[in-house]
């Protein structure tokens, strides 16, 4: 499943350039090839060669067909050509070529593009491996044509281009890039529940299509030195194998085609130099801006600390004083209630008997009988009365004041569980700060193995040989026998 998200792009650049190579598949030699290269500047002839390997059911080799477009852009009257090629033969006209004595042809061209084919028997940069299982067992191919069961179709691909490049003053080995796609169409009654490792299936009820995707050799590029951090930051898997499973009634396999390409990883209208430089410095500046949010989560961790101790202190001050609160509430009840006997107890010396006086009746009660009096005696009752207010607000001001350190007890105690939920928080936030700065490497070496990975499959243009000033771009396309059920 990571493969398959991480390669969906390149799948679909892939499977157009394998159905393709299905296409061409069907002839000897391009068609229309004039129409799918790009203009050159060099002044020599532009070559394109398409490689096709005529292979078994299990991918051994039986022939080697190349086909050669040699682009007279500058149309040039001769185009000397270098190639391995033997039983050469010209596809289109009556051109004609000789043998130099430095091992070169010379073809006459009259200012015409030659196309040309021949046979090859050079070792190739990729080759493919095909294995077959039914019922979990390896099996032969024809040992399985007709037989029923589970079978699994294992594609392994070997990649054996490989150069020394120098990459901060050590020379490493990496292989020249190349991707290989494999495809296949077969009926929905041929086999049934197809699953593809390292690719897509798709199904219209009638007909299963498949694509696999690999990048041999790049997987033990990655175990390289040089690609060491990257590797460690990206924990990358990258195929080098395709395997298609199913069940079958009657099996049977149509003829296979695998394209082997690095036009992939060829950039000639881009700067990729300028592009991996800038891709690299905004991950180095994300590893430096990490750390710098990794310096201001330290400081606010030792904030929150601090703001938890101060909100535990206060709230455990505050808890000091609303333990006296019932006790200051209860002392200035009596404090009233005392003040209110004394004026009883005067008024009934007085003559004025008071039974039922309390704190919600004495000033009408008082009032009355102030207004009844004459003299030092009504003086003496207003006087009582304006004590007893004097004490009643008095009283309210403590019971206003206990309440509003419970109040602020309350509040304490609230602001101690934030600011410990806070550092709490803080801390996570800090351990998660550290995980992801501790995570991202030290990228600084990556870019320059990159760039010559890329080089690499930038220098790869023939299979069979360049002249001096040639350009060219060259695909392989493997067509595998099938297997009649």
């Amino acid at each position: 499943m990571y493969n398959n998200r991480r390669n969906t792009r390149i799948m679909r650049a892939s499977a157009f350039a394998l159905s393709a190579a299905m296409l061409i598949g069907q002839s000897a030699y391009p068609v229309n090839a004039s129409e799918t290269t790009e203009e050159s500047t060099e002044s020599a002839a532009r070559k394109e060669e398409t490689v096709y390997v005529i292979a078994d059911a299990s991918g051994n080799p039986n022939k080697i067909i190349v086909s050669d477009w040699l682009n007279n852009e500058t149309n040039e009257a001769v185009i000397e050509d270098e190639t391995n090629l033997s039983d050469i033969e010209n596809l289109k006209g009556d051109e004609e070529f000789s043998e130099t004595e430095d091992g070169e042809i010379e073809w006459s061209a009259e200012g015409n593009d030659i196309f040309y084919q021949g046979t090859a028997d050079e070792e190739l940069p990729v080759t493919v491996s095909v294995t077959y299982y039914l019922n979990g067992e390896e099996a032969a191919p024809e040992e399985i044509a007709g037989k029923s069961g589970d079978i699994t179709i294992r594609y392994d691909y070997e990649n054996h281009e490989q150069r020394d490049v120098e990459i901060d003053g050590e020379t490493n080995t990496l292989h020249v890039p190349f991707t290989v796609v494999t495809g296949f169409l077969l009926d929905e009654d041929v086999m049934s529940d197809v699953q593809i490792t390292n690719g897509r299936v798709l199904s219209d009820g009638e007909h299963t299509i498949g694509v696999g995707i690999a990048f041999p050799g790049i997987s033990e590029d990655l175990e390289n030195p040089a690609y060491a951090s990257l590797t460690k930051l990206a924990k990358a898997e990258v195929p080098d194998y395709v395997e298609i499973t199913g069940h079958t009634d009657s099996f049977s396999w149509g003829t296979g085609y695998t394209l082997v390409t690095n036009e992939l990883f060829t950039s000639s209208e881009a700067d990729t130099t300028s592009f991996i430089d800038d891709v690299f410095g905004k991950l180095g500046g994300l590893k430096s801006g990490v750390g710098q949010i990794m310096e201001g989560v330290t400081s606010l961790n030792d904030g929150a600390g601090q703001l938890k101790e101060g909100a535990d202190a206060l709230a455990e001050g505050l808890g000091e004083l609303t333990a006296n609160n019932e006790a200051l509430q209860d002392g200035a009840e009596q404090i009233f209630d005392g003040v209110l006997e004394t004026v009883k107890d005067q008024l009934n010396e007085a003559g004025v008997p008071l039974t039922e006086l309390n704190a919600d009746n004495y000033e009408t009660v008082l009032g009355l009988v102030a207004a009844a009096a004459q003299g030092e005696d009504k003086e003496k009752i207003e006087g009582a009365i304006e004590k007893l207010n004097s004490v009643k607000e008095f009283c309210e001001g403590v019971t206003a004041y206990t309440d509003g350190v419970q109040q602020a007890k309350d509040g304490a105690d609230q602001l101690s569980d934030g600011a410990g939920e806070l550092q709490a928080g803080v801390t996570k936030l800090l351990l998660g700060t550290g995980i992801l700065n501790g995570a991202i490497p030290d990228l600084s070496g990556v870019p320059e193995a990159l760039k010559e990975t890329i080089s690499l499959g930038e220098a790869y243009e023939s299979y069979t040989g360049l002249t001096d000033g040639m350009s060219g771009k060259v695909r392989f396309i493997w067509k595998l026998e099938g297997i009649e059920g």
